[in-house]
């Protein structure tokens, strides 16, 4: 069995990469961390003030290990809440190697993965849902994720999931007090205020349950399908994109055989770019087996980018039939994403290759958001297409909105919305304050699971798990 955070123990943990570096940083947390590594260092550490770096020799036995600049801090003032010194070494791997043979010689126990973090939260130093966050900071490698990370590791969205459940809490007081006057016939809560109070929650329960979708497409990646018959320039749209060569291009009909996906950073949001094979009729299995996989990644994508060619759009009939081939394909898409439980992404028609025929002034297929000219060849237009990818999230992360990107968060919230709707309608309907504080508990439960004010011990296990070690 796993080692419980709080078992009296100090950890130890490498928490810098392994590897050959110019710094190397071994933290040690609980009860014993100074007196552990004031033994290291020759009873030399006792002297040192929290919060304040000391340079201290630690010692192997009797020889010199290394000169290394200790952090010490004393609990609760500290990340983890427990008093913790922080061992800034030299980049060697031996040398930190042997350091954490020597903290495990003293009395330490090498760290669980995210056991730091899960003490801060043990001793009420950061909630779950901040907790969570620094994970997700740790992880960000661009800079929209860096931003929503930030914002939840601030708090923001701990305080409105803490409003709504102190909100709960005085409401669900009040109709399990009416339980102890059942026979007088009392009320003390106020119904028509409850009603006002618990149709808001769901409101903005709603628009936190809307913003998923953003805030995930933020943090993992916008996705972009690029859709079209062949040859049509959809690998060159790729490449021109990315600015290089990445997908093959060819005058041959098919040689897209499978998704190519590649992900590209603009202003600070990423996107992931998946070109598919052409949409075509064929009886070649392995074609036939790539433009399915095109339409199953193009029902999940935010964005798709139809392409058609200028050349076929110089006349009426010509833009009659683009027309009905772009409204077959949003059909197509839209009941591919909603067997998905999806929404459909939104559709831009790229009139492509503008350098060889002007495309059609003025004019979109009606299945379509928008119609943009460009030529993937020439790189025209794209300046454009770039904009238009990138507002809407940009847009987001300006106003600052509270965006959930937590699959757990969002399941949580979901159950909230369906029991606070079960207590709306069981109150339409005139139940009784003891059937209505059921579904409150509900509710309150579910958003306790988020900040961690309820906490089974499999969740714990399973979120901390995830951390990278020495965090």
């Amino acid at each position: 069995m796993p080692a419980h955070p709080l078992d009296g123990t100090t950890i130890c943990a490498l928490s810098t990469p392994p590897g050959r570096g110019g710094v190397a940083v071994v933290r040690i947390s609980g009860p014993s961390a100074w007196s552990v590594v004031d033994g290291l260092c020759n009873g030399r550490l006792s002297d040192c003030q929290p919060g304040r770096a000391a340079l201290r020799t630690l010692y192997d036995g009797a020889l010199p290990l290394d000169e290394a600049l200790l952090l010490p801090f004393r609990g609760p003032r500290s990340f983890t809440g427990e008093d913790i010194v922080e061992c800034h070494i030299h980049g060697s791997p031996y040398i930190a190697q042997r350091l954490m043979e020597c903290l495990v010689d003293a009395g330490c126990r090498p760290a669980l993965p995210g056991e730091f973090t899960q003490r801060a939260f043990l001793h009420g130093k950061r909630d779950l849902a901040q907790a969570e966050a620094i994970g997700d900071l740790i992880d960000a490698d661009h800079a929209g994720a860096h931003r929503l990370a930030l914002q939840q590791l601030g708090g923001g969205f701990s305080d409105e999931i803490n409003a709504f459940r102190q909100a709960l809490i005085e409401y669900t007081a009040l109709m399990e007090l009416e339980l102890d006057f059942g026979e007088e016939d009392v009320e003390f809560a106020d119904r028509d205020g409850y009603r006002s109070h618990v149709t808001g929650l769901l409101e903005r329960i709603a628009q936190l349950l809307d913003g998923f979708t953003t805030g995930r497409a933020i943090a993992e990646g916008v996705p972009v399908a690029i859709l079209g018959a062949p040859n049509r320039g959809k690998s060159t749209l790729l490449n021109a994109l990315l600015r290089e060569d990445r997908a093959i291009v060819s005058d041959t009909p098919g040689t897209t055989r499978d998704t190519l996906e590649e992900t590209l950073t603009l202003e600070g949001i990423r996107f992931r770019f998946i070109d598919t094979a052409g949409l075509r009729e064929t009886a070649d299995d392995i074609e036939a087996e790539g433009i399915r996989r095109a339409w199953s990644k193009a029902a999940g994508a935010r964005f798709i980018l139809y392409l058609l060619d200028a050349r076929d759009l110089t006349n009426a009939d010509d833009r009659l039939r683009a027309e009905k081939e772009v409204q077959e394909a949003a059909e197509r898409l839209h009941e591919a994403a909603a067997e998905r439980g999806e929404p459909t992404g939104a559709m831009i028609v790229l009139i492509n290759k503008t350098d060889l025929t002007p495309a059609p002034e003025k004019w979109c297929p009606p299945a379509a958001e928008e119609a943009l000219a460009i030529s993937a060849e020439e790189r025209l237009g794209l300046n454009a297409l770039e904009v238009r990818l990138g507002r809407d999230y940009r847009s987001a992360l300006a106003e600052d909105r509270i965006l959930v990107t937590n699959l757990r968060h969002r399941e949580a919230l979901q159950r909230t919305r369906e029991a606070l709707q079960r207590a709306l309608d069981g109150l339409n309907a005139g139940l009784s304050g003891d059937l209505l504080a059921v579904d409150h508990r509900e509710a309150l439960e579910q958003l306790g699971r988020i900040t961690g004010a309820v906490t089974p011990d499999d969740l714990l296990d399973h979120i901390f798990g995830n951390f990278c070690i020495g965090k």
